[in-house]
């Protein structure tokens, strides 16, 4: 696991955050469940309205601020990617880690309202078969697709550009899995590159953050914004357009 970064100002915030998860642990042992990807993806499918995804995605942050942390997006950041794309209008969109399927929904959902379509790609084939199922209860199974791999692996199989690209998986991949996807060419012109956990994972995206805001081919911008459920650590997302013309690419 990649470490986050640990000031002197913010080590009694990650102290307490520890020790709540430690808590949340031992609460789960003694309740006998199993991972909270699956609780999660169970207490999804008791609570939240079939069908709807604006349910979906509150009972999960109700399930991650009130019984256990979980890495999604969450709710400041998720508003930062739902801008980016409206911003550039997206209707083809690509994700790099599904988790538990809340980004996915989050992006779905306005997908579904310009007839688009989101591929996701995750590692984890139990986290992949978790989101498909949080997904299909938000009704986005027609839109949302979730391919089981790690990303290196599937983007030399893509087909075509994307519009918009959320990048949430492991952190020392992603430089090379953004210019993997720029020598595809499967970026259009003005596409939209959202890295989250810049924040809390800045010294291992140093190169990731350097090379969006020094290369003429994007204009990128920061959010520093606070970690999924937690309002005293500072996280951010980064937000890239890459303007390079799509003719210097083959689709």
């Amino acid at each position: 696991m990649v470490p986050v970064d640990i000031h002197r100002n913010t080590f009694l915030h990650w102290l307490w955050f520890g020790l709540a998860e430690l808590l949340g642990a031992l609460k789960a042992f003694l309740r006998r469940e199993g991972s909270r990807e699956r609780t999660v993806v169970e207490f999804v499918e008791r609570n939240a309205i079939k069908g709807d995804p604006e349910s979906v995605l509150r009972v999960m942050d109700a399930y991650a601020k009130e019984q256990r942390f979980l890495m999604n997006v969450g709710v400041e950041k998720g508003e930062v990617l739902e801008a980016a794309l409206r911003e550039v209008s997206a209707v083809r969109a690509l994700e790099l880690g599904a988790y538990c399927g809340y980004s996915a929904v989050l992006m779905g959902r306005l997908l579904k309202a310009n007839g688009g379509t989101l591929l996701s790609i995750e590692a984890d084939v139990r986290n992949a078969d978790l989101a498909r199922r949080v997904v299909a209860h938000a009704g986005l199974s027609d839109v949302v697709t979730i391919r089981v791999g790690k990303a290196y692996e599937q983007i030399p199989h893509l087909v075509g550009r994307f519009d918009l690209v959320f990048i949430d998986h492991w952190k020392d991949d992603y430089l090379d899995d953004l210019k993997r996807l720029e020598t595809g060419g499967h970026l259009t012109r003005g596409a939209a590159v959202v890295a989250d956990n810049v924040g809390i994972f800045g010294s291992t995206l140093v190169d990731y953050l350097d090379y969006v805001r020094s290369d003429p081919q994007y204009d990128s911008r920061h959010h520093p914004l606070p970690m999924e459920y937690n309002a005293d650590i500072v996280d951010g997302v980064e937000v890239s357009f890459y303007m390079r013309p799509a003719a210097d690419h083959a689709a």
